[in-house]
């Protein structure tokens, strides 16, 4: 059974950071710091599960705890007054630097005062043993996702470039001669280079960061002039002909950047393995200085699984999660600005992977809907959901009677007779919303029916369905768990 559904921890954490906490009431803790529970973890099959470290009693009585900024933070704010130096020295920090450590380099009484606004903007987590139920003592701290993932440029953006003036000639040469990128030539050679290096104003990458925008325009120009080809470059064959180092990591700001200034999602223009979430609706993601909007992006929005799971600001304000199982039945409902507009609608590509669970999961309490295939396994896909996200999916367009009028496609005998054998079962144990159809589809001798061939009857009265589910109309079905609780008397 999956953890008790529950909203993200209130004040919210990144999504990365999310799972499997609790808050943990401590005496002594600054202002703008909370105590959250360290997640417990397993593995099923290749997945990482994190989930809240409970007793036997299903009662959060930890050992350690993690102390995190109680609001939420930007992607990348040094606190007010820190030094260069000292900020380098921050993110030097690879894995994690015990306490010890941390009171040798900045000294016993700067120590405790600089990790205090370190935890406040984001920058760290302070690993912290539990004492007497209520007490804490300090014991290491390492970078949140976010810093980590941004080290890399904000250190080279510190440490600067021998010669700013070579890199910037280097970059308008690289740019020379290609038409999509003569308005980005032009407004680089517009912003001559000081003692160090500035992104132009009004860049199409959207990125301030210099590392971020030398990589992006490197790539572009090496991306352009291979346009048409019948098959894509790989991220690491780009960047290693961009950068010469196919070891540099394609970043979430990095992967952005790139899109914003050839036009498209970064996985339609470069062939990579790295799992990208499409999206279209209310969602805009900012990591540092580059902003991602949902709403804006035509047909939709390819963001990266693990860096929206790892970083950067999500402001949603979508009424809904939308989930549909094809492409071109997602790109379909794309179109249609009644659902689109209030509703975030999302690829799932069959089975949900690692990173589509966890975002959704993240989500909560938005209710979940999904438009699957009307066959057993596009029942089993939301079976198999609802039990990873920890709280109910509603189906929408996957009526019996819509079933009954729909193109049955087909199937070989052997393949037919494995879906007979899962209908009869979800017909007993699926999803109560859809054990009608799974006994419609067994009667029918496993016959499925794809929902592109639905489009007429589904779409048209769509957001009207979707509606009900929001007011409350048609509440999904299946009872809310009860959370665990705090228990801090022992």
């Amino acid at each position: 059974m999956p953890d008790a559904p529950a909203p993200l921890p209130h004040p919210p954490l990144l999504i990365g950071e999310a799972h499997g906490r609790r808050e943990v009431p401590l005496r002594g803790l600054p202002g703008g710091i909370i105590a959250v529970t360290v997640p417990r973890t397993s593995k099923d099959g290749a997945e990482v599960l994190l989930r809240v470290p409970l007793d036997r009693k299903r009662r959060v009585k930890p050992t350690v705890v993690d102390l995190v900024a109680s609001d939420p933070v930007q992607a990348f704010d040094p606190p007010v007054g820190l030094s260069s130096r000292d900020l380098i020295k921050i993110l030097s920090t690879r894995t994690y630097k015990r306490w010890a450590t941390i009171e040798a380099e900045f000294g016993e009484q700067e120590a405790w005062r600089i990790t205090v606004s370190l935890i406040r903007c984001g920058a760290v987590v302070l690993r912290c043993k539990v004492v007497q139920t209520t007490g804490f003592v300090q014991d290491s701290w390492r970078l949140t996702q976010s810093w980590a993932h941004l080290r890399e440029d904000k250190l080279a953006q510190l440490r600067g470039h021998p010669d700013p003036l070579q890199l910037h000639t280097e970059l308008l040469q690289a740019m020379a001669g290609i038409p999509q990128l003569a308005g980005e030539y032009t407004l680089l050679a517009a912003t001559p280079p000081g003692r160090t290096l500035k992104v132009p104003a009004g860049s199409t990458t959207g990125t301030e960061d210099w590392r971020v925008y030398e990589v992006a325009v490197r790539s572009a120009a090496v991306w352009w002039p291979a346009q048409p080809r019948s098959q894509q470059l790989t991220a690491k064959a780009l960047v290693g002909k961009s950068m010469r180092d196919t070891k540099i990591p394609w970043t979430p700001p990095r992967r952005q950047a790139f899109a914003n200034l050839v036009g498209m999602p970064f996985d339609q223009a470069v062939e990579e393995s790295e799992t990208e979430l499409r999206m279209r609706g209310p969602l805009r993601w900012q990591v540092d200085t580059v902003i991602a909007d949902a709403a804006a992006c035509r047909p939709w929005l390819g963001l990266p699984a693990r860096g929206l799971l790892s970083l950067g600001l999500i402001d949603c304000s979508a009424v809904g999660v939308l989930l549909i199982e094809n492409e071109d039945a997602f790109t379909q409902v794309c179109k249609h600005p009644e659902i689109a507009d209030r509703w975030l609608c999302m690829w799932g590509a069959g089975y949900a992977t690692h990173g589509l669970a966890a975002f959704l999961k993240a989500m909560a309490p938005l209710p979940v809907a999904a438009w699957q295939d009307l066959d057993a396994h596009g029942i089993q896909i939301i079976a198999n959901l609802t039990e990873r996200i920890g709280r109910p999916v509603t189906p929408v367009g996957m009526d019996v009677s819509l079933y009954k009028v729909g193109t049955k496609y087909r199937q070989k005998p052997e393949k037919q007779e494995e879906n007979l054998k899962l209908a009869e079962r979800l017909a007993v144990s699926g999803p109560p919303s859809l054990r009608a159809l799974a006994a419609e589809i067994t009667r029918n001798g496993g016959d499925g029916c794809e929902h592109e061939t639905l489009y007429d009857e589904v779409v048209p009265t769509m957001a009207d369905t979707l509606d009900r589910i929001t007011d409350g109309s048609d509440p999904p079905p299946g009872p809310a768990e009860e959370p665990p609780r705090c228990d801090d008397t022992g």
